[in-house]
């Protein structure tokens, strides 16, 4: 089987395609069950990437107190993650409306890795626990 829209091949018992995202049109997933089940998963997804932004919240501001009070270059680091978080909780919003891109937002790692080592570098124990997570 292959995905409407974009083409690649998948599962025949796929519900989500592994290539865009999207929710598969399936002659073997019936029922109003399934479609509970997909809308639980897009909803779970959404509270998970909205606590995230809520934490990398916390994260920040830590950062900011820090960088008022020492080092100014926490203030960097701060305003870096506050403006990451604010991105997650707006996408945690707009994600259960249009689920389709799930997998292109998540899949490269590069925006976490940088986080990471931006605040590995600088941005102190807080930024690099919640980076791991």
């Amino acid at each position: 089987m292959f995905c409407s829209k974009c083409g690649k091949e998948i599962a025949d018992e796929a519900v989500i395609c592994t290539g865009c995202g999207c929710m598969v049109n399936n002659a073997n997933v019936q029922g109003s069950a399934s479609l509970v089940k997909n809308q639980d998963i897009v909803q779970t997804i959404s509270q998970r990437i909205h606590i995230n932004g809520i934490i990398w919240i916390v994260i920040a501001a830590l950062q900011l107190i820090l960088g008022i009070c020492g080092s100014w270059i926490l203030l960097i680091v701060g305003v870096l993650n506050l403006v990451s978080s604010i991105q997650d909780i707006n996408y945690s919003k707009a994600f259960p409306q249009n689920p389709v891109g799930i997998v292109a937002k998540m899949t490269p790692l590069t925006g976490p890795i940088i986080t990471l080592v931006y605040n590995l570098v600088i941005g102190g124990v807080i930024g690099v626990a919640g980076s791991i997570y």
